[in-house]
């Protein structure tokens, strides 16, 4: 069992190659000054007197050259017998338990040392595993910016993006990824947007929503953040998708009476300044989500099981709440007389109900919010609760703090980015990405509103 000892060199964690070539270049440092005797008692004339012993001198000098050679090609075939998981877990070793790298972990002599694998998982995407020798399990959870700090060379790049506790507290997951490479899809045409079928919406280069698995969304973010171009994103694949046979339905609501209620067929303030259409729009969506629900059910009966609405046919229907706090002060606290479903507690009411019963029936919110405050005027906790899709847009951590615990930030929390319109936190409940970690919606190189006008169009059947 290796041990943790203060006075342990930095070769002591090097690499097996190293060692070898290390081993090869000590050879050749010997050998050379004696070739180098060799040669000046031949050119002098006193090998002839001394032969034996330059006979000898020979032997050993040919043989050290041997031991020279063999090293360094075997350590060029341990270069390429090992890969990059395998130095990358040399090199965090090295950087954890080494005493000049500051010995973060705060070892002692005599105490075991971690115990760390590393292995590929994806395109430039590594799972790094450490499990506490001598040390406490809370000091390895803490170890995210000391691990990004050992990677050097060609991995310099590389940081923690993800922390994970194992449950039996056995050890504790770290996701490790070139944080300079760009996953963001740029798209010259909406139907680059087409992700292959209408259960996927693409986020970034290997990064989908599931809808399949997860919720209704939540994105938050200030103004200039990118948070509604995020979500036209969103929306462009489901229009293309088309319509289903049960009634799907992409409902935009704006209640600024901005850019979005400029395009057809998204619900704004009626001519009267009243919002009467938004409580309208919010009750067809909720007949929408009990008749497909019903459908569902008729379905399971006649097949003696659960039937699914991405396995009904279904194409999914989203209901999207621009400015979410803006939309809630629009109705009174109390109902005006005779119009006694004019008020606040109908609007929550109805967006409740479709975020808590909706996506069993592939019906799902999209609330996009300055902030995901809890404090009156803001986002209900328990509405904040059931959105199981969180995006923050140009995050940052107080912000974040609103949406996430502690413990799920507590790796992004070290990262130095420096973020702009289009970058986001992102978490979802589809068993994939249940962790928050960094992303940026696609990039559209072309008119999006005319596009998603002309889509809303196509979909209604204008």
């Amino acid at each position: 069992m290796r041990v943790y000892r203060p006075d342990a060199t930095r070769l002591r964690f090097a690499a097996p190659s190293t060692l070898v070539l290390l081993v090869g270049a000590a050879t050749a440092v010997v050998a050379a000054p004696m070739c180098a005797l060799i040669f000046m008692l031949i050119k002098l004339g006193f090998a002839a007197y001394i032969l034996p012993f330059v006979t000898a001198l020979m032997w050993v000098t040919a043989f050290l050259i041997i031991i020279s050679i063999v090293a360094v090609m075997l350590a060029a075939g341990m270069h390429f017998l090992f890969d990059d998981a395998d130095r990358i877990r040399w090199q965090v070793l090295r950087g954890l338990c080494c005493p000049s790298y500051g010995n973060p972990l705060h070892l002692k002599e005599g105490e075991r040392l971690p115990v760390v694998t590393c292995r590929l998982i994806g395109p430039g995407t590594y799972r790094l595993k450490v499990a506490p020798g001598g040390t406490d399990f809370d000091s390895i959870t803490k170890l995210a910016p000391d691990i990004s700090a050992s990677l050097r060379g060609r991995y310099r790049d590389y940081a923690v993006t993800l922390a994970n506790s194992d449950v039996t507290f056995g050890y504790v997951t770290f996701t490790l990824e070139n944080v300079k490479v760009s996953r963001t899809l740029c798209v010259s045409d909406v139907s680059m947007l087409q992700s292959g079928g209408p259960t996927d919406l693409i986020v970034q280069a290997n990064t989908y929503i599931d809808l399949t698995t997860s919720g209704s969304m939540l994105f938050s973010g200030k103004t200039r953040s990118g948070k509604t171009t995020a979500i036209i994103c969103l929306l462009l694949q489901v229009l293309q998708a088309g319509r289903d046979n049960f009634g799907s339905e992409v409902i935009i609501i704006d209640p600024k009476q901005a850019e979005l209620s400029r395009l057809p067929h998204v619900v704004t303030l009626d001519k009267d300044g009243e919002a009467m259409g938004i409580l309208d729009a919010l009750r067809h969506f909720s007949k929408i989500v009990a008749v497909r629900q019903q459908v569902l059910n008729d379905l399971s009966e006649q097949r003696g099981d659960a039937v699914h609405w991405w396995n009904a046919s279904m194409h999914p229907s989203l209901l999207f709440l621009d400015e979410y706090v803006a939309c809630r002060t629009l109705f009174p606290a109390k109902p005006p007389k005779g119009n006694e479903d004019y008020c606040l507690a109908t609007f929550d009411g109805l967006v409740k109900r479709i975020v808590t019963m909706g996506a069993s029936a592939g019906c799902y919110v999209i609330i996009s919010i300055a902030e995901a405050s809890v404090q009156d005027g803001g986002l209900p906790s328990m509405l904040r609760s059931a959105m199981s899709t969180k995006v923050l847009m140009r995050p940052t951590m107080p912000e974040a703090r609103l949406l996430w615990s502690p413990e799920q930030l507590e790796a992004l929390a070290a990262s130095a980015r420096v973020y702009g319109p289009g970058d986001a936190w992102f978490s979802s409940t589809d068993g994939e990405h249940d962790e928050v970690t960094f992303v940026h919606f696609p990039r559209m190189e072309f008119p999006v509103y005319k596009e998603l006008g002309r889509l809303l169009q196509d979909y209604y059947g204008d």
